[in-house]
């Protein structure tokens, strides 16, 4: 998965101030996680870094605060090369990220809830999301209603149950 664009929205709520949304990463060191810390939402991405370390693509920017407070939040991120677009509830940041790459070069896979286990140091001290989510969108997909018609494999990281919300469970 190579794109030059992405579209991402949804909409959670939760009492967890930690917890990954979602996360997807490639071979080539490309990643795109969006989590809580702290009750506040992180968007870290990186388009892309060479091994010589002269281009550093990794950014993180930070959005809202105590979003821990069981309300339910609205997250958009639009994505055109280097150009981002993320909401938090109407409230819209602009930003460019780091590096010289505009293509997100993703593996076949991106995890809503949580981060499947890679055996990276990275991935074992990041809590997966608890709470709810709806109107999961990805690129056109409506991930909700594709995991509600079965339609998409169910990992061991994340299970899901539907009564109107997508809730996760912790592994």
């Amino acid at each position: 998965m190579k794109t030059l664009k992405d579209v991402i929205s949804l909409k959670f709520k939760t009492s967890e101030s930690e917890g990954v949304i979602f996360h997807g990463e490639g071979q080539q060191g490309d990643y795109i996680t969006l989590e809580l810390k702290k009750a506040k939402l992180v968007l870290n991405l990186n388009l892309g870094s060479n091994q010589l370390g002269s281009i550093y693509g990794h950014t993180s920017v930070l959005a809202g605060s105590l979003l821990d407070d069981q309300h339910w939040h609205s997250v958009g991120i639009e994505r055109h090369g280097r150009n981002i677009n993320l909401t938090l509830d109407r409230h819209v940041q602009h930003f460019r990220t780091n590096g010289e790459f505009d293509y997100l070069d993703l593996d076949y896979e991106i995890t809503f809830g949580g981060m499947p286990f890679s055996g990276k140091p990275s991935s074992n001290s990041r809590k997966n999301f608890k709470g709810c989510m709806e109107s999961i969108n990805y690129n056109g997909n409506n991930i909700t209603d594709l995991a509600k018609r079965k339609k998409l494999e169910p990992s061991n990281v994340v299970s899901a149950e539907f009564n109107g919300y997508l809730p996760s469970a912790s592994p």
